[in-house]
């Protein structure tokens, strides 16, 4: 049984008729997963809706996995979107219910390269030149979750040297417990060097990234 149903075919047809560029997911599986069929099967059926996006599914004890440290928190599934040279835009947990819209979108921007970012905060951005790393943990039923995690990935479409994590909670329970949430969006920036809840807008929410740096 189809997963995406045929209006939601046909919607993101046409948002994926915006790409310019070749994407592929690296979907990255185990025997343990719960939500890992489920990530495959959407990620086949996005797959069909355009010629301009590909589909790998690993075993997370793969050297794939290890080449993109896809098996950190030893848990599955974990989704890489790249175009080859963007490569910090990662989900943790089936990109579905409300994080869905925030994936397809993603999809594109990777695709264009385009984050839609104001120019005074790329140029922030730009100057940032150490590992970043933001944890966006979120529920697939939080309506202001997608935000964040837009935003994240945004910020790793313009710098390299980004990885922005979407990590669904209930999933990765566990991680969750780790970090202490309790409310969401959470997001951590390295860890413990900074901390917020809620969906800031861009200019605040690199702020919270440049004060825990």
């Amino acid at each position: 049984m189809a997963i995406l149903s045929d209006e939601n075919r046909d919607d993101v047809r046409e948002v994926f008729e915006q790409m310019t560029n070749e994407v592929t997911a690296h979907v990255f599986t185990d025997g343990n997963c719960e939500y890992c069929e489920e990530t495959v099967e959407l990620n086949e059926e996005l797959e069909s809706l355009s010629e301009k996006y590909t589909v790998e599914v690993h075993d997370m004890d793969s050297e794939a996995a290890e080449e993109w440290n896809a098996n950190k928190y030893d848990q599955a599934p974990v989704t890489v979107i790249t175009d080859g040279e963007i490569k910090g835009v990662r989900y943790y947990g089936i990109p579905s219910g409300q994080e869905f819209g925030a994936y397809v979108r993603d999809i594109v921007a990777v695709s264009t390269g385009e984050s839609g970012l104001d120019d005074d905060i790329k140029a922030e951005l730009a100057e940032i030149d150490e590992p970043v790393n933001l944890k966006v943990f979120v529920t697939l039923t939080c309506p202001h979750c997608p935000q964040a995690v837009e935003t994240a990935h945004k910020f790793a479409i313009e710098n390299a040297n980004f990885t922005s994590e979407m990590i669904e909670a209930q999933e990765f329970m566990e991680l969750s417990q780790d970090f202490g949430v309790r409310g969401v969006p959470q997001v951590n920036i390295n860890d413990e060097a900074g901390e917020f809840t809620g969906a800031q807008p861009p200019q605040q929410f690199l702020e919270q990234v440049k004060n825990a740096l």
